[in-house]
């Protein structure tokens, strides 16, 4: 089995994709509905192309959603933390802040090191770094807790893997990613790539 290509120009498309960052759709990572800066900072990451500034009730502040996520974190209940920090990660992101948001999304999984959306985003911003196997580790964990995002993660390891040369594994990874999501047209053009010999 080899390829017929490389694909280096599309890693940043890739990665915004692995985030669900696709015309007409952002993505969630994790969901607070009680209330408070948790659910502010969940909605600015869920929302995150918006990027708008938000008024505080009682104090009619206005703060960026980097300001909110931060407010989660030093007022949040200890069980919300966690997710605040991986929320504020996604933002970090998305503005290119990547070991800011690597950092965020390490303290996250080490306040909850269950928390899969939290391990597929540290395999994000590994990848967006060019930190090929420790982006394979991260995702590895995420996928063995189930993470929503499967097929991303299995599509973005299939880029670390191939970056390693491990092409057998890229390539099942891409097939892997192809079969969790049959609509979505990436993996099915990275897999074109390959030739696979019968023996």
């Amino acid at each position: 089995m080899n390829t017929t290509g490389r694909h280096h120009f599309l890693l940043l498309a890739v990665v915004a994709s692995a985030w669900g960052i696709a015309p007409g759709r952002t993505h969630a990572d994790v969901k607070f509905f009680d209330g408070g800066y948790a659910e502010l900072c969940s909605n600015a990451a869920h929302n995150v192309e918006e990027q708008l500034h938000t008024e505080i009730t009682g104090s009619r502040l206005a703060v960026t959603p980097l300001e909110l996520c931060t407010l989660a974190i030093k007022n949040g209940e200890a069980a919300s933390i966690a997710g605040s920090y991986n929320n504020r990660g996604v933002l970090y992101f998305h503005e290119g802040l990547l070991p800011e948001a690597l950092t965020d999304f390490e303290e996250a999984i080490r306040r909850d090191a269950t928390l899969a959306i939290a391990h597929i985003n540290r395999g994000y911003a590994l990848v967006a770094l060019g930190r090929w196997a420790e982006s394979i580790t991260a995702f590895d964990s995420g996928i063995a807790l189930g993470s929503t995002e499967s097929a991303k993660a299995h599509y973005n390891r299939g880029i670390a893997h191939e970056e390693l040369g491990q092409v057998r594994e890229a390539y099942n990874d891409y097939s892997k990613a192809a079969e969790l999501a049959p609509e979505w047209e990436a993996p099915k053009r990275e897999l074109e790539r390959f030739i696979v010999k019968r023996q």
